[in-house]
């Protein structure tokens, strides 16, 4: 597989309909062999001083008849920077230590998206969200990114037909872009991606013709750049998680906030950040330096649950802003706990059992169960979520025997407060005396909290 498929493809898993989670993604480009401890340490200065220098950078040396940018103006240099490093240092003799000499990170407004790549290659991406009004509705811009091997856009739509096709105008062509993901309720969102075979251009200026709307031409910036997370954005960890905040002022008074998330495990996603909680006042909120709470910008369409906006405190309000996450509800995709048998009961019969299980680490206990007809079973399970510990199981999916996939399932939550599972309502066959399944995909929840003040540009 090409390594600009993986990245497609990568980008289009994590666009999951609204569970969509924002990841840390690592690029596939690089194949060197391990570096020894003294060569690590070296290349972590080496970085982090090339990082400082361009930052400090106010030479102009783009050649483009376009506006001037002080970030566009970084890129000429950061070669410059790097091949001196190179000779001037010893453990940029060998392969390996270049090839993690190069590498930088690059967050993506509009997707959430950090991105690994070399420090040395072009990108350009939107700041802002677009907003172009269509009649009684609306087409917003999301997100732009392009590189040499990289291109990307995301739409969203209010009151407007989805979009599975457009154009856009890049360098003084046209080039035709169709969806990758598309998700409607009413509202859509889509990604989009360039026709298969095709190579889009880097520029800094774009130009769309969706549905006999042009927007644009819009001008494109290149992105917050560092050598780690942590300095790419303001960042907190707890329990193994480091949480960074990117803020981007949006409109007058409104502040758009991304989050993203490092995970101890590849195999976690994050599923909720408390943006919306079940229980009100338990969930994320922002507050300024007096302790005064922001109020959150409730979003009407799709939206990622690591993205979200606030109102800025009237005049008085005292900067920074922090951001405060008390808690994230997190899914472990590979996990799968011992097939649990438990015996069926007579058609109508219930009767109360103690059948124990786990998954994750998470003990629960089968309690009740009723045959309610030959081919359904209600199934009461006891998950011993505790909101005091530090993490809590929320609830799992189930995956029948000979099945690769977990299955979703009926089940009524009758603990509305603390959002957890408790009757599960299953499947079964006319004959069967056995119930057989094991559990799979556990979401829990990890306890913060984590307290990200705000950094604006």
């Amino acid at each position: 597989m090409e390594d600009e498929e993986k990245i497609i493809f990568e980008l289009i898993d994590q666009l999951d309909a609204e569970k969509a989670e924002l990841e840390l993604i690592g690029s596939s480009a690089y194949t060197s062999q391990p570096l020894t401890e003294r060569e690590a340490a070296s290349i972590q200065r080496i970085k982090a001083r090339t990082i400082s220098k361009l930052q400090l950078e106010k030479v102009d040396t783009s050649p483009l008849p376009t506006v001037h940018s002080s970030r566009r103006r970084r890129i000429a240099v950061v070669a410059a920077v790097i091949a001196f490093l190179l000779v001037a240092v010893e453990v940029g003799s060998t392969p390996s230590v270049q090839a993690e000499l190069n590498k930088v990170l690059r967050f993506l407004p509009g997707f959430g998206m950090v991105r690994e790549g070399d420090l040395t290659q072009l990108t350009y991406v939107l700041e802002k969200p677009y907003v172009q009004e269509i009649g009684v509705g609306r087409l917003t811009v999301d997100g732009i990114a392009l590189e040499s091997n990289f291109a990307t856009i995301t739409l969203r739509g209010e009151q407007t037909a989805a979009v599975k096709e457009f154009k856009a105008e890049i360098s003084g062509r046209k080039y035709t872009f169709t969806y990758s993901t598309l998700a409607s309720s009413g509202d859509w969102y889509g990604n989009y991606i360039p026709t298969r075979g095709t190579h889009v251009p880097v520029s800094d200026t774009i130009t769309l013709y969706i549905n006999g709307t042009t927007i644009g031409p819009l001008k494109l910036d290149l992105p917050k750049t560092a050598d780690d997370l942590e300095h790419l954005g303001s960042s907190s960890e707890q329990q193994d998680v480091r949480i960074t905040a990117f803020p981007t002022r949006v409109d007058d008074g409104i502040v758009r906030v991304q989050l993203i998330s490092k995970l101890p495990q590849q195999s976690l996603t994050v599923q909720s950040y408390g943006v919306s909680p079940l229980v009100e006042d338990t969930g994320l909120y922002v507050e300024d330096a007096d302790g005064t709470k922001a109020e959150l910008v409730k979003s009407e369409t799709l939206t990622y649950p690591s993205d979200f906006r606030f109102h800025e405190t009237p005049i008085g309000g005292v900067l920074p802003y922090t951001v405060v996450v008390p808690f994230i509800e997190v899914s472990d995709r590979e996990a799968i706990s011992k097939e649990v048998s438990i015996l069926l009961p007579d058609v109508g019969v219930e009767r109360t059992i103690e059948v124990p299980a786990e998954v994750s680490g998470f003990p629960v206990r089968f309690t009740r169960i009723k045959r309610t007809s030959d081919t359904t079973v209600i199934l009461d399970v006891d998950i011993q979520f505790d909101p005091s510990k530090p993490r809590g199981l929320q609830y799992f999916l189930i995956r029948y025997p000979g099945s690769k996939f977990n299955n979703s399932f009926s089940w009524e939550n009758v603990n509305k407060t603390s959002a957890v599972m408790k009757t599960l309502q299953l499947e079964t066959k006319p004959g069967e005396t056995l119930l057989r399944f094991s559990l799979a995909e556990p979401h829990y929840l990890i306890k913060g909290p984590w307290r990200l003040p705000l950094k604006f540009e």
